[in-house]
């Protein structure tokens, strides 16, 4: 029996408690918007600390409306007949998104985009299908919002570190009090397949090709881009070089594959660095300073698939002829070759940047023994030849949009043992995974 009076004071005790809804809720509003809030028991009195920010209308027991009026902050809290608290909010209201949200639909139909309101910043979330369409929306609120804002650009910088012109397509902007939570389906992502070749003066010429004229048609100076030259194209060019075998005629300094995501950048250096010493108040100091074959690089995928890419390329070679000798110290000299352009390709596409030039004279004598070294007469017997060189560097680029890999698509290298007969009669046996590899190799390790 003394149990049972336990448990009818416990519950007795529980009905009493006040039937708060939602106590402490965090209720967020546009100005100018409206909520409905349900209840479980009816209101009698709402209390509003801030009625120039929200206020409420009672429509029906247990239902209250909530709306804004002004930006900021305030609280409302109803109470039933007994005086229990029933249901309790922090209200913020917030600069109205609506035409902005409006506008937004009618830019990107097809793009799920959601903004929110916390405080003075907006959120912006959702999935677009490409980051140029991210980087839009994002722009579009911020401007619309009329958010102050810091806008970047890439800068290509050479071996001295020293910086370009900037790149204006690459621009990208930060707005104060956007948050940009956007998603992207896929991410662009751009191959450049990079030829670095010095060929002899000669060379072009023996191919028929001629920078002022190219079939009746003027394509510019030297150090211009060609999509194809002639009946050769870019690829075309670097073929020859390879199959000739002659470095008098030309070598390839570099091939190297690079891959950026759109609006990215990329470097490469073959070469070295060089100690060069410093001399200052505080004694002598030795900073590097690199050469080579070295090229900083920006691509970008635009409207229509079309790609821009900036190249910054520089090749240079120590040259001793020209240092400078101070005490026991000999510091080499740089002799550099170098140029910034940018270009607008479509997937698959070639160009070629030439007519960077350099010469080089070199000095021999041959003369005969003994009767060489006799004055005056000497002359007679011995033969001065001057020999001057010129070479001409050759970029060759080739861009892709890619797609990564699949791990379990991707051909690794493998040995493949072959018989004698096969070495003897030079049978071609390849099989269909050798030809894959080697298409898998040749785009860069994309498909």
């Amino acid at each position: 029996m003394f149990n049972k009076n336990i448990l009818s004071v416990t519950l007795g005790l529980v009905l009493l408690l006040p039937a708060s809804a939602s106590a402490g809720d965090l209720l967020s509003l546009d100005k100018g918007a409206a909520k409905t809030i349900n209840v479980k028991r009816n209101i009698d009195t709402v209390f509003v600390a801030d009625t120039q920010i929200a206020d409420y209308k009672v429509i029906a027991n247990g239902k209250l409306v909530i709306y804004g009026i002004g930006r900021g902050a305030t609280s409302i809290i109803a109470y039933d007949r007994a005086g229990n608290e029933i249901y309790n909010a922090e209200v913020v209201v917030n600069k109205s998104l609506r035409l902005l949200k409006q506008t937004l639909i009618a830019r990107y139909p097809d793009e799920d985009i959601k903004l929110t309101n916390i405080g003075e910043q907006v959120v912006i979330d959702g999935v677009v299908s490409s980051e140029e369409i991210k980087n839009k929306v994002y722009r579009h609120v911020g401007e619309m919002l009329k958010k102050s804002k810091q806008r970047n650009t890439f800068e290509l910088t050479n071996a001295n570190g020293e910086s370009g012109d900037a790149l204006d397509y690459t621009a990208t902007y930060v707005f104060e009090d956007i948050i940009n939570n956007l998603k992207v389906l896929t991410t662009d992502q751009i191959n450049v397949k990079l030829t670095v070749a010095e060929v002899s003066s000669s060379f072009l010429t023996e191919l028929g090709v001629s920078y002022a004229e190219t079939n009746g048609k003027s394509i510019g100076g030297a150090g211009q881009f060609v999509n194809k030259i002639l009946d050769f194209t870019a690829e075309d060019i670097v073929a020859v070089i390879s199959a000739s075998g002659n470095d008098s005629i030309g070598q390839v300094l570099a091939e190297p594959n690079l891959s950026v995501i759109s609006g990215e950048s990329a470097s490469f250096l073959v070469g070295g660095e060089i100690p060069i010493t410093v001399r200052d108040n505080d004694g002598i100091s030795v900073t590097y300073k690199e050469y080579g074959v070295k090229l900083s690089m920006v691509a970008k995928v635009t409207d229509s698939e079309n790609i821009r890419l900036s190249l910054l390329p520089e090749v240079s070679s120590i040259d001793k002829t020209n240092g400078v000798n101070s005490g026991l110290i000999s510091v080499p000299s740089l002799r550099t070759r170098k140029a910034q352009t940018t270009v607008q390709l479509k997937d698959g596409q070639s160009f070629v940047l030439a007519g960077l030039l350099t010469s080089e004279e070199q000095e021999s004598l041959a003369k005969i023994p003994y009767l060489g070294d006799i004055p005056i007469l000497g002359a007679l017997f011995s033969k001065t030849n001057t020999e001057r060189r010129k070479t001409e560097l050759i970029i060759v680029a080739t861009v892709n949009l890619v797609d990564p890999v699949k791990e379990t698509d991707i051909k690794l290298p493998k040995f493949k043992r072959t018989s004698d007969l096969e070495r003897l009669l030079k049978l071609d046996l390849s099989n269909v995974d050798d030809e894959e590899l080697e298409n898998t190799i040749k785009a860069g390790g994309f498909n």
